[in-house]
């Protein structure tokens, strides 16, 4: 179901264009808490692959870190390693460390620390909770990966394209849409064998926080459309449309960040 507001505010999106948007942004909130807490990205991205925990759950077991009772505690341990993992690629953006595939398969060791583990098939044997590559994954679905053999190397080139564009940006709107084709393209090599949105997610924060721009998410209540639109990019072989999507949430999360009182 796509939400509510969806067609209202994407007719507002063609009054501004993104560089306005941001500047409003930072106008309204130059003087107020305005850095949106690691917890609210932390809460979505979780969300938008199935985590159940409510955003106060969140916000409660990550100051506290104390378990949640009768919650699950996957979800409290992916939660809590998410975080860890957003404050890793944040700070490596913000040294302006390059991409590389050690690089993002730390942050993915992090990320799945405590949910990940071995994974077996008749040949072959790897640990998502060491940020091991996937071995013998063929499809995610009914979409054809590429073949193992070939990703590390699929996966060097476009990191290593990565590093090289984010040194010719010129405009917001380039910047924003390297992050939500990168996300997109990570999407599409489904590197590891769990953890592959999120990973996505966060490689968009990294491009994002790299310029120190604000960070954009995908909200939980839009995982629907948010699928629908890969599912398309994927069908066309283009990312026109999620990156359209992505640009929609991210005018929402700065209106929202204009009226937050």
């Amino acid at each position: 179901m796509v939400p509510p507001w969806f067609d209202q505010r994407d007719r507002m999106n063609t009054t501004l264009t993104l560089p306005q948007w941001l500047d409003r942004f930072r106008d309204v909130t130059a003087n107020k808490a305005t850095d949106r807490p690691e917890s609210l990205y932390t809460y979505h991205s979780t969300g938008v692959d199935g985590g159940a925990l409510t955003f106060p759950q969140v916000q409660l077991l990550l100051q506290t870190g104390v378990p949640l009772p009768d919650q699950s505690l996957p979800d409290q341990w992916l939660t809590i390693d998410h975080q860890h993992a957003l404050q890793q690629i944040r700070a490596m953006a913000t040294q302006r460390e390059p991409l590389n595939r050690m690089a993002i398969q730390a942050v993915a060791a992090t990320l799945m620390r405590h949910t990940g583990g071995p994974i077996y098939s008749l040949f072959s044997q790897y640990d998502t909770s060491r940020g091991e590559l996937r071995l013998d994954t063929h499809t995610a679905g009914s979409r054809a990966l590429i073949v193992a053999h070939k990703l590390p190397r699929a996966l060097d080139h476009l990191l290593k394209d990565i590093n090289t564009a984010l040194t010719r940006l010129n405009t917001p709107r380039q910047l924003y849409d390297l992050s939500f084709e990168a996300h997109f393209q990570l999407l599409t090599l489904h590197p590891f064998g769990a953890g592959n949105g999120l990973m996505a997610r966060l490689l968009m924060t990294y491009i994002q926080q790299f310029h120190q721009q604000p960070l954009s998410l995908v909200y939980v209540d839009s995982r629907i459309p948010y699928r629908n639109a890969l599912a398309v990019s994927w069908r066309q072989k283009t990312p026109v449309s999620i990156v359209r999507f992505m640009h929609n949430q991210f005018i929402r999360f700065l209106q929202e960040g204009i009226e937050q009182p």
